[in-house]
């Protein structure tokens, strides 16, 4: 009954469903449009356009999701069979600007192609837009066409270096403590307390900028010895800082590429401060990189910098081995197309855009008649002296700065001249230019009495015509002591007496650190004693000083009772200060330095505060930098940069005929031995134009011929290398010969024959059958050190290959170092 039943129904002809095959047809069309949509979209374009917020500035990004198998690349899974591409605006101060350039860009690709982006966002660079041009603020930049790809996007973490967890639906980071979970959109990363994940913000997504980076760096003295002189500048070359941050293991994968840094470091007075500097600065750079994963704005970047100067110039003022010694530095960072340059002290910064146009950043840290830095240093006590020049009578003296020495003597001399030279150089308050001794008591009829016996022997009219000014100096000093103490008895004659009790004791400032027996001699206070203790006494004797008047904020108001106060306090800190070097501390030229304690404690005279720029590479062309050791300013900045332009795109070698030449000249004159030790660290930046990569198959016809170059190279050779006589490419021209040549000495053979090449390129064969200690050496006529036709891959020496490829047709590399020795190579075809 059930089965007629069922029957019943299907031929029941009342029922009104549809039929069957109607039905399979109306799946069958929405399958074909659904196919016919979905290959629509995996074949149409979208543009993604988002307006991010770099530091203070604003830009649009704009991700093109680009068909991979029509445009002939291999389609990446994870990008659902779209090959993505980033374009960039230019960083504007308003969103509105942004948005902007956002809007153009897309509108661009819609009617135009990819092609046509690259150009604009160039362009751009250089577009001022007006403001009735630009959208509102709250102009929304989604499309329902890039709707689903914005969610796919917003499904992977940024940058690189994620891999999704084994059964999980969030990744983690291979060289980072984050994690990124899709499903909330939302980023983490591991507290160091709780070692527990917790939200933060999504970390910098990198961009790799057209910018190629090439620097090299050398030190020449008078002889090879020079080179490991203890005085010898330092400088340090971290060209891959990525890299270097992953084998230190401290993730730098967020940086804007290329990521280079370039250090500079020279000593004052000694070694040890630019020893310790040059030795920390790097991991200090690096753990304070790796620390946020954010985007560095220029602020940042200066704060970046003054933060490890900082921590530094502490480390090392307690270094009792480096703490009086003092350390300039030039650094330079190049993060993507920003340069951040620092100086401080000696070291200068020359710096040319393509346009030729030149900046000096830093050198202006040096003890001047007027300035800044010189208000500072006169605000802080510094004692300015001249020092001549050694074997140079016709050059100007030098002017440096140091802890001033005031002697003091209270006995009335002999005669007129002897008594003014006293009151002006040996009278450093108001009671010793009046005479009053150990013994003495104070009061206003002793110091009237006092004044009047001196006003006999200082007075203008009593002094003879070639000491009249000076008298008239020393007669005013006087007049001044006397009112000064009036004014210091009538405020509290016992506090006075107690002042003129404490400078007798305090005596003569003999040297620029208070010896500790002194110091406790004027805190009045027993050795062994600690230093909470001193500071207690400290604080007493300065609460006797406050009874004498003071200002507001606490500053003594009497000029004696604040140089009370200042031996106070140098006291207290030559008790905790280390104990310095035997002999006298120099006096210095430079008005900012890491390091010289005694020129920082207790007061500031030197200042360890750099001087930052930051560089907005913004120009086609290369940017030619360099960081550059006092010695070598005897070149001349025009002189520096006549060098660096007979050596394009060879920063090593331009750094080393600066040197050299700074070096030679600095001998010529006679100068000390340690100021001929010149370094300069030169880097090229090159900014080349950016344009939309092309698919394999184009480019295989295209640039056939670039997998393969035919070069002549030239190989010296030094016995530092450890393959310097078992090179087997080089037995026949080596004969068994044991290479003695020092590095130093192979780079002066390389930098000779590139002095001749930049007169004549022609005669590179001529020097390679000449010089070169290669078998290639050998070879006939022009074909001298031709190394043939060599293919990507196939060199078997990363570095020597990538320099290969890097060379125009004809031009000739850089010093290049590899196993093998040192190398310049020419490309020949």
């Amino acid at each position: 009954t059930g089965r007629g039943a069922m029957a019943g129904n299907f031929s029941d002809k009342t029922w009104s469903g549809t039929p069957m095959w109607q039905i399979a047809e109306e799946l069958e069309e929405q399958r074909r449009k659904r196919d016919a949509e979905e290959l629509r979209k995996a074949s149409t374009p979208v543009a993604v356009l988002n307006c991010r917020a770099e530091g203070d500035h604003f830009l649009s990004e704009l991700t093109l999701l680009i068909p991979a198998k029509a445009a002939g690349f291999n389609a990446d899974p994870a990008s659902g069979g779209f090959r993505e591409v980033k374009v960039r605006g230019p960083r504007r101060k308003t969103r509105r600007e942004a948005l902007k350039d956002g809007f153009a860009l897309r509108k661009t690709f819609h009617e135009r192609g990819e092609a046509e982006v690259w150009r604009q966002a160039y362009e751009l660079k250089s577009r001022t837009w007006e403001p009735l041009e630009l959208p509102p603020e709250t102009a929304h930049v989604e499309e329902p066409e890039d709707k689903e790809q914005r969610l796919r996007l917003a499904q992977r973490p940024r940058g690189t270096g994620w891999s999704r967890k084994k059964d999980a639906d969030f990744f983690l980071h291979t060289h980072s403590p984050m994690a990124y979970d899709p499903k909330k959109m939302q980023y983490f990363e591991v507290e160091a307390a709780s070692n527990r994940y917790v939200p933060c913000d999504p970390p910098h997504d990198p961009v790799e900028y057209p910018v190629d980076v090439q620097a090299g760096a050398s030190l020449v003295g008078q002889d090879d010895g020079d080179l490991t002189s203890p005085d010898r500048p330092r400088s340090i070359l971290l060209k891959e800082l990525v890299l270097t941050g992953r084998a230190m293991k401290k993730p730098l994968f967020f940086l804007d590429q290329p990521a280079s840094a370039m250090v500079l470091f020279e000593g004052v007075r000694g070694s040890a401060a630019s020893d310790y500097c040059s030795k920390n600065f790097h991991t200090k750079l690096l753990s304070k990189l790796s620390s946020t994963l954010q985007y560095w704005s220029a602020a940042m970047m200066q704060k970046l910098i003054s933060s490890i100067i900082e921590e530094l110039d502490a480390e090392v003022m307690q270094s009792p081995a480096a703490c009086y010694d003092g350390a300039c530095l030039g650094v330079a960072i190049v993060l993507g197309d920003r340069l951040t340059v620092a100086t401080m002290g000696s070291i200068r910064a020359l710096l040319q855009t393509p346009s030729g146009t030149t900046r000096v950043i830093g050198g202006q840290h040096v003890v001047a008649e007027d300035g800044i830095d010189r208000v500072r240093l006169d605000a802080g006590g510094g004692e300015v002296i001249s020092v001549p020049v050694p074997g140079e009578p016709s050059v100007l003296p030098q002017l440096r700065v140091r802890r001033p020495l005031r002697p003091r003597r209270t006995a009335f001399a002999q005669d007129n001249a002897s008594e003014i030279q006293r009151v002006l150089d040996a009278a450093p308050d108001s009671f010793s230019a009046l005479g009053f001794g150990a013994g003495d008591s104070v009061d206003a009829k002793s110091a009237k009495v006092n004044y009047r016996k001196l006003a006999l022997k200082v007075h203008p009219d009593k002094a003879p015509e070639e000491l009249k000014e000076q008298a008239q100096v020393a007669f005013a000093k006087i007049e001044t002591a006397l009112e000064q103490i009036e004014t210091l008895l009538e405020k509290d004659a016992k506090a006075t007496a107690e002042l003129h009790r404490f400078l007798e004791a305090a005596g003569s400032v003999e040297s620029a650190v208070m010896p500790r027996a002194w110091a406790r001699t004027v805190l009045g206070v027993e050795e062994g004693i600690e230093i909470e203790d001193a500071e207690k006494k400290a604080k007493e004797l300065k609460k006797d000083l406050a009874k004498l008047g003071q200002f507001e904020g606490g500053r003594l108001f009497h000029a004696d009772a604040r140089r009370a106060g200042e031996l106070i306090d140098e006291a207290l800190e030559s008790l905790q200060a280390p104990a310095p070097k035997e002999g006298a501390l120099e006096a210095v030229s430079v008005t900012r330095a890491l390091g010289l304690r005694d020129l920082k404690r207790p007061r500031d005279i030197v200042s360890a505060k750099p001087h930052v720029e930051v560089v907005q590479l913004d120009a086609l062309g290369s940017y030619n930098l360099a960081l550059l050791s006092s010695a070598t300013s005897i070149l001349g900045d025009d002189g520096i940069l006549s060098r660096i332009k007979d050596f394009p795109r060879q920063p090593k070698t331009a750094s080393l005929v600066i040197a050299q030449d700074a070096a030679d000249a600095q001998a010529k004159r006679k100068a000390h031995r340690s100021a001929c030790l010149a370094s300069s660290v030169v880097s090229v930046l090159e900014l080349k134009h950016e344009e939309a990569p092309e698919p394999p198959t184009k480019k295989a016809k295209t640039d056939a011929t670039s997998d393969k170059v035919r070069c002549l190279h030239i190989l010296v050779k030094h016995k530092d290398l450890r393959m310097a006589t078992k090179d087997p490419e080089s037995a026949t021209r080596l004969r068994g010969k044991t290479v003695t040549r020092t590095l130093a000495q192979a780079e002066r053979e390389l930098l000779a024959m590139q002095r001749q090449l930049v007169a004549n390129p022609n005669i590179f064969h001529v020097l390679a059958r000449k010089h070169s200690e290669c078998d290639s050496a050998l070879q006939p006529g022009q074909n001298s050190g031709d190394l043939g036709w060599v293919a990507r891959g196939t060199c078997g020496i990363p570095q020597f290959e990538t320099v290969m490829f890097s060379l125009k047709q004809y031009e000739i590399s850089d010093i290049v170092t590899s196993p093998r020795g040192l190398h310049l190579i020419q490309r020949i075809a």
